[in-house]
């Protein structure tokens, strides 16, 4: 990994074109529409009255999903700017919407207040197994209920589909793709079970979308 995605996100410039620089191409706008419809499957069963924590919130393209289906959330983000650019574009939502800059880990300790439901996304491809377990054990923290994660998946398939990328100069799609082993490593780690996973398509993204329940006992 050539570069730090805890501090990246923090540049005001790189915030302001995060959505245009990934998801204004063909391919980026087939994937944007594929994971929204997605995530509005995976939280289609609860409750529209449920509370919705995003973290990491980012620009809140996600976020914005979750309001469109009339949850109430809030964000939670170390980067500033990419809050800042959430707020303007989400501002439309009133107080439906509200944001945190905060370290995952830190807020869950600290014990602020916990939401209904949860989504993590885009974030746990970037960093080894080991924290992984601990970013999402800090979600689950702060979760009563269910927690929706996105990770990217490796099955013999997808490995080769990667190198065959790496081959001819594309860049990897995630630094730290899970197995299924891994997968019950990360889930049981964290406090989680799993109750049913999505996968929005083998053929064009390794994307899975997991929706866990927050185990018995969990503070």
């Amino acid at each position: 990994m050539d570069w730090d995605p805890v501090t990246h996100y923090q540049e005001v410039a790189i915030a302001e074109r995060y959505d245009k620089e990934r998801f204004s191409r063909l391919s980026g706008k087939v994937y944007n529409a594929l994971e929204k419809s997605y995530v509005r499957m995976a939280f289609a069963p609860f409750p529209r009255k449920c509370s919705v924590v995003d973290v990491p919130c980012g620009t809140g393209r996600l976020a914005e999903v979750l309001l469109d289906m009339g949850f109430p959330v809030a964000g939670i983000d170390i980067s500033r700017p990419m809050l800042t650019v959430a707020e303007r574009k989400l501002a439309r939502f009133g107080d439906r919407f509200r944001t945190m800059v905060a370290d995952i880990k830190e807020y869950s300790a600290q014990g602020h207040e916990r939401f209904d439901l949860a989504l993590c996304a885009r974030v746990l491809m970037h960093f080894p197994l080991e924290q992984q377990i601990e970013f999402l054990k800090s979600v689950a923290t702060i979760t009563r209920g269910h927690v929706v994660i996105t990770q990217s998946f490796s099955t013999r398939y997808l490995r080769l589909r990667r190198r065959v990328k790496q081959l001819i100069g594309n860049p990897p799609s995630a630094t730290y793709p899970i197995g299924e082993t891994e997968l019950a490593t990360l889930l049981r780690g964290a406090g989680l079970r799993e109750v049913r996973r999505l996968r929005p398509s083998r053929i064009l993204t390794e994307e899975i979308i997991v929706v866990a329940s927050v185990a018995q006992g969990n503070p």
